[in-house]
């Protein structure tokens, strides 16, 4: 990434409250203010303090962020549905090589016992839908076997690529179609063809999605690897909640159901669009799968002897677009030749060495925000006096363990596939993304009286 090369930026004139310019003047001190050495300095400073509006960002980038310690396919989360260009279903495998025990022997499993087999899902009570909460209530399941069983190292963050790599769903769908609104989604299956899954004692892949019948959204339902309880209904604590295929028995009561638990699962998100490529077009912040905005802004514009006062910036979501779970924002200062060297790719962990807290703010719904405002000044003083050998960005990240101020729940930003979205640079002026510095001229705060 390029950097801090020419500046567009305009200078608007703001003047001082008097009030405020009192209380600069007078200092801390206890003493009733009076004209004792009022002399040696000029008070009159509404002339030398503007404001630079530096609203053209002359370099940007979508920065993704990938963690290797927790692939797709290992995240606490599956996602089922379609929002806003993204879409994703569910993949399971279920090994039926080695079911049978004392307690449910292979003579249970016959046509005649089976009284019903089901998907069990639980949703996370963050996608229990409601008219109030706006997330999808009517769901349309269905499940389809998969030619293969599915390889789990084919997936990564942001593997998405239209299509499910190596498998290809078979054409029998296996479960009716059905809607249901409850938290625990529990889908009837085809007996018949069920009992021949668990007589064929081999390990099979499967394919959990909703029909287009279903209300658009993308809902979350636990995993293999769930380990947040208080993200579900508290009746299931501690309890093991991934995908699990049920099967109740004419000579036992329900409550000695057979439940079978995945070998493997991950969320498939096979359409996921990329993030725009031009910040006309606006500007995205990802969880889940991780994407971060990084905003570079050109000083040069400013003049040699400028003392920085204060420095904002500010971004405007676009709530027509945004969604997800309430999240973190943090502004951190990046060198931007780390992101020119490394193709705009980082690691968790390099993503933590290579940025600087600045400032940022916590428990912001997506789409409750409207403007937001960040007090950037103690970067732009240290950009502007040049405390640093390489150009500097800002990116917005979500809050992750290196920010620890902002880290304020009990989930990583893996969790929650949440999305922010900006306005971008052809927006209305009071829109776009912009730096609103405010400086004074050293000469004029430090040459005295004449």
């Amino acid at each position: 990434m390029q950097a801090n090369r020419s500046m567009t930026g305009t200078l608007l004139a703001a003047a001082l409250l008097a009030t405020g310019l009192g209380a600069w003047l007078a200092g801390c001190t206890s003493d009733l203010p009076n004209r004792v050495g009022s002399g040696l300095v000029d008070d009159e400073l509404d002339q030398s303090l503007i404001q630079l509006l530096a609203d053209d960002v002359t370099a940007y980038g979508a920065l993704t962020v990938d963690d290797p310690a927790v692939p797709l396919h290992r995240q606490q989360v599956l996602y089922l549905g379609r929002q806003q260009g993204v879409r994703s279903r569910i993949l399971v495998n279920y090994d039926f090589s080695d079911v049978y025990s004392d307690s449910f022997p292979a003579s249970a499993f016959t046509a005649a016992n089976i009284k019903s087999v089901k998907l069990g899902l639980v949703k996370l009570l963050h996608y229990e839908g409601s008219e109030i909460t706006g997330q999808p209530v009517e769901l349309f399941y269905g499940l389809r076997q998969l030619s293969a069983p599915f390889d789990s190292t084919l997936f990564r963050v942001a593997a998405g690529a239209g299509a499910i790599p190596g498998v290809v769903a078979g054409e029998l769908n296996v479960s009716p179609t059905v809607s249901i609104t409850f938290a625990k989604p529990e889908i009837p299956l085809d007996e018949e063809v069920a009992l021949g899954w668990f007589q064929g004692a081999q390990t099979l892949g499967f394919v959990i999605e909703l029909n287009d019948n279903s209300d658009e959204g993308l809902v979350g339902f636990s995993s293999s690897e769930f380990l947040r309880y208080s993200e579900v209904d508290s009746t299931l604590a501690g309890l093991f909640l991934p995908p699990k295929l049920i099967v109740e028995f004419e000579d036992r009561p329900e409550s000695e159901s057979f439940r079978l638990s995945p070998v493997a699962d991950t969320s498939t998100f096979e359409d996921v669009p990329d993030a725009p490529a031009d910040l006309s077009a606006g500007f995205v912040l990802r969880t889940c799968l991780r994407s971060y905005p990084v905003l570079d802004f050109d000083f040069s514009g400013l003049p040699s002897d400028a003392l920085i006062n204060r420095a904002v910036l500010r971004v405007a979501c676009d709530t027509t677009l945004t969604f997800g779970h309430a999240e973190s924002i943090v502004v951190a200062e990046i060198d931007s030749t780390v992101l020119a060297s490394d193709g705009q790719t980082l690691t968790l962990a390099e993503l933590a060495t290579a940025t600087s807290i600045i400032t940022g703010q916590t428990s912001l719904y997506p789409s409750d925000v409207f403007q937001l405002a960040f007090d950037v000044t103690s970067a732009v003083q240290r950009i502007v006096n040049g405390v640093y050998d390489d150009p500097r960005a800002f990116v917005l990240a979500a809050g992750e363990d290196a920010y620890s101020t902002y880290d304020l729940t009990s989930v990583d930003p893996d969790f929650y596939f949440t999305e922010f979205r900006f306005h971008g640079t052809s927006a209305v002026d009071s829109l776009r993304p912009r730096l609103e510095i405010t400086y004074s001229r050293r000469d004029e705060r430090l040459g005295g009286a004449e």
